[in-house]
């Protein structure tokens, strides 16, 4: 249900009392308007205007009464019709000011059933009979008063309406990314796409000519299609798998592609050794790097043989 919050109650109709000696039925309705038994009024004003249709004042008493019940539609019909008949303003100014007060009403009973664009476009309505009102009484206070309660309504009422809009934006949004993930997980993969281990060698590559049985290069007991270096070579099958992993490189032509093969440029020396060289490391550069180490680990054996020779244990005392 939307809440409106404004700073006072909107200014209601007003009757009208005949010029004229009153008849009874009109006499008799204003009686029962000012007890607050519209009811009754609506009675008596309707009996008086059976009377004489063309008095103005048992037509626009009988209007207040309408209104006074909640009943617009009728209210805004009966002051609707007073006003094509009129022709003096400060007639025509009430007749627009109840107009546009029913319709008020109409635009409020759209508000509590959440109805926001009928109370918009009520709203707006609403705003045009105050401004006939005033075009033909512009000192009218209250009128004035009701025009901008309206404004500020319908700046509300555009205000949740955007929110409302927003959040539906949002919520279609994360329906969307839903079902775009459910078709997803749900979409069959492409066997000759799946690579388990992301060496990009399809899986149906890499398990061989038996997939209930899948190949094992190095026997390690993990299947080549989960093993990122199936011949645990030190070279990964990423760097193996060449250009096109979709068909693995075979540098010597031996049938076994480089992955599986612990000489794959059957040059005599493993690629294990070769390691730096095929993950691009130029040889000259591998050489540098295993004489560095070489040498750092003969000063660290020389410095534990030092320290042992002057290692001597200490007592300690007990700490009790």
């Amino acid at each position: 249900m939307i809440k409106i919050i404004l700073t006072s109650a909107i200014c209601a109709a007003t009757l009208v009392a005949t010029a004229q000696t009153e008849k009874p039925y009109i006499r008799e309705g204003n009686g029962q308007y000012r007890d607050g038994h519209y009811d009754q009024a609506e009675n008596s004003y309707q009996k008086a205007f059976n009377e004489n249709q063309s008095s103005y004042e048992a037509a626009f008493n009988l209007g207040d009464a309408f209104y006074r019940q909640g009943k617009y539609d009728r209210a805004k019909e009966k002051f609707a019709a007073l006003a094509k008949s009129q022709t003096d303003s400060k007639k025509l100014a009430e007749c627009y000011y109840n107009l546009g007060n029913s319709q008020l009403g109409l635009c409020e009973a759209a508000i509590k059933g959440n109805k926001l664009d009928e109370a918009i476009k009520l709203g707006k309505e609403a705003l045009e009979y105050y401004k006939n009102s005033l075009r033909n009484n512009p000192d009218d206070k209250r009128c004035k008063y009701n025009y901008l309660y309206v404004k500020t309504l319908l700046d509300q009422l555009q205000d949740m309406k955007n929110q409302q809009q927003q959040n539906q934006d949002q919520n279609q949004d994360k329906q969307n990314q839903q079902q775009q993930q459910n078709q997803d997980e749900n979409q069959p993969q492409n066997p000759e796409n799946q690579d388990s281990d992301g060496d990009g060698i399809p899986d149906n590559v890499e398990k061989g000519d038996n997939p209930d049985n899948p190949r094992d290069t190095d026997g390690d007991g993990v299947p080549d299609y989960k093993d990122n270096d199936s011949d645990n070579d030190g070279v990964p099958d990423s760097v193996e798998a060449g250009k096109n992993p979709q068909q693995p490189q075979d540098t010597d032509g031996d049938g076994t592609p480089d992955y599986r093969d612990l000489d794959s440029d059957n040059d005599g020396t493993p690629d294990s050794e070769e390691a730096a060289a095929l993950m691009g490391i130029s040889k000259e550069d591998a050489d540098r790097l295993l004489e560095a180490i070489n040498k750092a680990d003969s000063q660290t054996q020389k410095k534990v043989k030092d320290n042992q020779d002057s290692y001597r244990p200490k007592a300690h005392d007990k700490n009790w």
